[in-house]
This record gives structure tokens, C-alpha cells and sequence, in this order.
């Protein structure tokens, strides 16, 4: 499944228009049907990484350190979260907004790490009621870390949750 709707080159397209004067943020995203926020975020991210920043085939990697600095380069003013996710290349405002919500609750950001086999499982496979149950004991012993027990017990990362 694609990430956006929107290929890349469209994006560009309507990010270049914006930069060339065709109109504003609210005309273009009336135009297009796009939304305010998503927009400006594409325009931003146009700017400073041009049509690369729409060529993502996959998840993208974040470290606790990674998640840290661009945290405290909101906190500290160095930018908004607009800016902060066009400089650094986060997928999206409400990322580093959940990351902003977790370091200000003082909980620790861990690192992510898709698994895309996990997520792209197909059926997972059969499991009995007992090896569910185990599989939920292993998650729940494990810190509810999900992707890991469903790729170490073989199965898709819905049935960890069922």
C-alpha cells in the first residue's frame, strides 16, 4: 500500500506552484483537495530536500538520540514542528508531536525499528489457543513490545493483539 495518495511529482507539482506565486497555501489546497497543514508540510519539506523528501518506499528509522534532539530543537526554539520535520526528514507533524507529548511527560523515547515482514503478513499462520496464550505471556513479559514478539513467535502483528 502506497504511504500517500499523492505521487510524488504531484506533490512537488503543487509545492513548486505555491513557491512560483500560483497561489496561496489555502488556494492550492482548496484546489487539490488537499489539507491546510499537510500542504505547508509538503512545501516545507519541498524547500529543503526537493522531491526526494516524497521518496520514501518504507517506514523510516528513528533512534531515542535522534528523537531527543529534535525534541529539544523544538523546545529550544530553533525552528516550529514545521520546520523541525522539513529540516530533519520526520514522516510527519503528529510524530514529533507524540515525541514532544512523551518527553514532556518525562516517559522515555525508545528507538523505532519497523519490521516490515511483520507488518506485512499476510494471514500469519495458525496457532492453537495454548500457543496464543503463550505468545501473549512472552508479549506481556517483554514490555508490550509487539513487533518483536510477533516476529520471534512467527505470526502477524494483528494476531499479537487479538
Amino acid at each position: 500500500m502506497p504511504r500517500s495518495k499523492h505521487s510524488p511529482e504531484f506533490r512537488a507539482r503543487v509545492s513548486q506552484e505555491y513557491i512560483d506565486g500560483t497561489g496561496s497555501v489555502h488556494f492550492l489546497a482548496d484546489k487539490y483537495g488537499i489539507g491546510y497543514s499537510t500542504l505547508r508540510g509538503w512545501i516545507n519539506e519541498y524547500r529543503i530536500h526537493g522531491i526526494s523528501a516524497f521518496c520514501h518506499k518504507k517506514n523510516r528509522t528513528y533512534s531515542k538520540e535522534f528523537k531527543i534532539k529534535c525534541v529539544e530543537a523544538v523546545m529550544n526554539g530553533e525552528g516550529s514542528v514545521d520546520d523541525i520535520i522539513a529540516r530533519y526528514g520526520i514522516s510527519s507533524r503528529s510524530v514529533l508531536r507524540q515525541w514532544i507529548k512523551v518527553y514532556n511527560a518525562n516517559r522515555e523515547l525508545k528507538d523505532y525499528d519497523p519490521k516490515q515482514e511483520v507488518y506485512m503478513a499476510e494471514a500469519g499462520r495458525k496457532t492453537t489457543f495454548e500457543e496464543r496464550k503463550e505468545i501473549v505471556n512472552y508479549c506481556i513479559s517483554h514490555n508490550r513490545d509487539y513487533k518483536n514478539t510477533a516476529a520471534k513467535h512467527g505470526v502477524s502483528y494483528s494476531q499479537v493483539y487479538s
